[in-house]
């Protein structure tokens, strides 16, 4: 009987372990579902800009990686409380970013962020921007990632 429930455990062990590996692999495709994110619309330089807020250490992390074209926005938009020296990098990113960095709603910098992925989406290997990280030039409360 002993022997039994042992061998139980070890399949429904198994079996969880084999589940989560297609989860994980499921996640870690590239996609073009849509983002069910809040949104907002800011104006930088006179010009209106519909985002998708990332609020959420989760929805932070995953920002728009793994995205190859967005849809329903402009951008994102990344709030730190308390403000930060905030670093983005572009791996698994298939979109040319610009990034603004912004404290008390003013722009306090910006920057050029390029696809890392662009090579896997079957264009040419000139085209892949490798990976890049870029950091804030001091601390700021948001960060709005525009598509380029």
């Amino acid at each position: 009987m002993i022997f039994l429930k042992s061998k139980i455990k070890i399949i429904l062990i198994a079996g969880l372990g084999v589940l989560a590996g297609f989860i994980l692999l499921f996640i870690g495709r590239t996609y073009n579902a849509p983002i069910n994110l809040e949104k907002t619309t800011i104006n930088l330089d006179g010009k209106d800009y519909t985002l998708f807020i990332a609020r959420t250490a989760i929805d932070k992390m995953r920002g728009l990686s793994n995205i190859e074209k967005l849809e329903g926005a402009d951008g994102m938009i990344f709030y730190f409380d308390p403000p930060q020296k905030a670093t983005f990098w572009n791996k698994k990113t298939f979109l040319d970013l610009e990034l603004i960095w912004m404290k008390n709603g003013k722009i306090v910098g910006r920057d050029f962020l390029p696809a890392e992925g662009e090579a896997r989406l079957g264009r040419p290997a000139e085209n892949k921007g490798g990976l890049v990280v870029k950091s804030a030039p001091w601390e700021v409360d948001s960060v709005v990632e525009l598509v380029r």
